[in-house]
């Protein structure tokens, strides 16, 4: 099911104004990456190891944040990268279809 910019206007109206920010960070990360990084694989596999990657500098950023006393800047920085590097994973794969809630398994798929 694909929401219509009316239903996507409507939903993102009624979020709080720090998601919303949120949302517009990682977006606005999305499209430097792009810039930066213009070259996406087209299978899932090594799409999704550069999702786990960056998600792993997310870690490794809490960790020196927590144990080693860097900045808390770090973490938020890789957490928008990461949020980022998803939305790239889904954006970039068209076979994924969008459901505003999950499909019914059936016996053939599992």
């Amino acid at each position: 099911m694909k929401l219509s910019n009316e239903m996507c206007e409507f939903e993102f109206a009624k979020l709080p104004i720090e998601l919303k920010r949120w949302i517009i960070a990682t977006t606005t990360e999305l499209s430097r990456a792009e810039i930066k990084h213009p070259d996406w694989p087209e299978d899932k596999i090594h799409a999704a190891a550069i999702v786990a990657e960056e998600s792993g500098e997310l870690v490794r950023a809490a960790l020196n944040y927590e144990y080693e006393g860097a900045r808390y800047y770090d973490m938020h920085t890789e957490a928008i990268q990461t949020a980022a590097t998803c939305f790239r994973f889904v954006l970039n794969a068209p076979d994924l279809v969008f459901y505003k809630c999950a499909p019914e398994k059936n016996s053939e798929n599992g």
